[in-house]
């Protein structure tokens, strides 16, 4: 039983911390601002200083002035919007038979002269043992929720994919996937795994390149600090910065400290106006080095109700008319869903598997059991879930 009585107490010290924290807010957000501005004057410097230095931290790639504030581009009359999500029933070793769903939505949403929309999920079920297990540095090993989660963002990629090719883009035509294109999950896996998960996903990305369709993953809200990890690079009075070696651990504070604690999203709600995106950034992620063709460049956007981080391949990050696509119908998207892409919202209704569609999914495999005259043993603890105490 939770004591609310003590939670309230530790909320309040929570409250008290981050109101002190916002007072302070305002000026790293000026400072950062202004290191902004007077980086991008020589921003060239800066890129050489990022790509020699060594950091602790991810550090935006940097190939433009970095306060650049493009401006909404034109919107095609007829574009195709295609987006999926996924969800999913991790197995139960407490239930009848280890099993697990996924299920994979499908989102076309087409505007203009032949306006309409195509809905719909998929839901796949894994029990035999080749998806039961998988291959972990040699060994086999149970599928656990990150694989499963893995192999999921890995179908809901593939079923765009389908939706391309099955003619559902109808002109302009973007694939917008809710989440990173990032699989930095992947970096500490085995390569046995890691390459079972990457090879498909990046042959999946070409096939979108030989295509000419854009990929673009939308994060609402990020928390992310490239931008900020490369201004910290630019204040720090070394040439080259080798953070694990830095000469200035016994000041009271680092050159590189004043803007800690931000986050990209804070910097540009301060430069960026509704519709207008930043400057395209390069990812340092280290899973990237295995993408080629495929490395991950983001910017931000404005789309009016929040600051959004939009990451693309470098195909696309390279094309000034795919790049604009993906400007133009990430805010009209996120206009019309009132501040978040309709398409990603509707991809998430659709997928989305909940509680008692759980509870269902594992009675009909209890019910089919028996009808087949088939054993059905379910753990102790199992049991008393279902059946009520004293």
């Amino acid at each position: 039983m939770l004591n609310f009585h003590l939670v309230k107490s530790q909320i309040d010290s929570m409250i008290r911390e981050r109101k002190d924290f916002a007072c302070e807010l305002s000026d790293r957000i000026s400072l950062a601002k202004e290191e902004l501005r007077h980086r991008s004057e020589d921003w060239k410097e800066l890129s050489r200083k990022v790509e020699e230095s060594r950091t602790s931290w991810l550090v935006a790639g940097i190939s433009s002035p970095l306060d650049i504030a493009r401006p909404l581009p034109e919107r095609p009359r007829n574009y195709t919007v295609l987006s999926s999500d996924g969800s999913q029933i991790f197995p139960d070793r407490h239930e009848a038979l280890p099993c697990y769903l996924i299920n994979i939505s499908s989102i076309a949403l087409t505007y203009g002269d032949k306006a309409g929309a195509r809905l719909g999920s998929g839901p796949s079920l894994f029990y035999r043992d080749e998806d039961r297990f998988t291959t972990w540095g040699g060994k086999r090993i149970p599928a656990d929720g990150e694989v499963i989660s893995l192999k999921r963002t890995l179908m809901e990629f593939e079923r765009i994919l389908e939706l391309v090719k099955g003619n559902e883009a109808e002109g302009n035509t973007i694939a917008l996937s809710d989440g990173t294109l990032i699989l930095w999950r992947l970096e500490a896996a085995p390569p046995d795994f890691r390459n079972g998960i990457m090879v498909p996903f990046l042959r999946t990305l070409e096939e979108f390149r030989t295509l000419r369709v854009p990929v673009a993953g939308y994060i609402s809200y990020p928390g992310s600090t490239d931008v900020i990890n490369a201004l910290r690079v630019g204040l720090c009075p070394e040439k080259v910065s080798f953070c694990n070696q830095c000469p200035y651990t016994e000041l009271p504070e680092l050159p590189c400290s004043p803007i800690e604690g931000l986050t990209d999203r804070f910097l540009f709600s301060t430069v960026l106006d509704t519709g207008e995106a930043s400057a395209v950034f390069k990812s340092s992620s280290k899973i990237l080095e295995m993408y080629g063709e495929h490395h991950i460049y983001f910017f931000y956007i404005n789309i009016g109700e929040e600051i959004a981080r939009v990451e693309v391949p470098k195909w696309v990050a390279e094309d000034g008319r795919l790049l604009s696509l993906v400007h133009t119908l990430i805010f009209d998207q996120a206009r019309k869903g009132k501040g978040y892409p309709v398409s990603i919202a509707e991809a998430h209704e659709q997928a989305v598997v909940k509680a008692k569609d759980r509870d269902f999914f594992f009675s009909l495999i209890r019910e089919a059991m028996v009808k087949s005259d088939f054993a059905v043993t379910v753990s102790r603890k199992g049991l008393s879930k279902r059946i009520p105490g004293v």
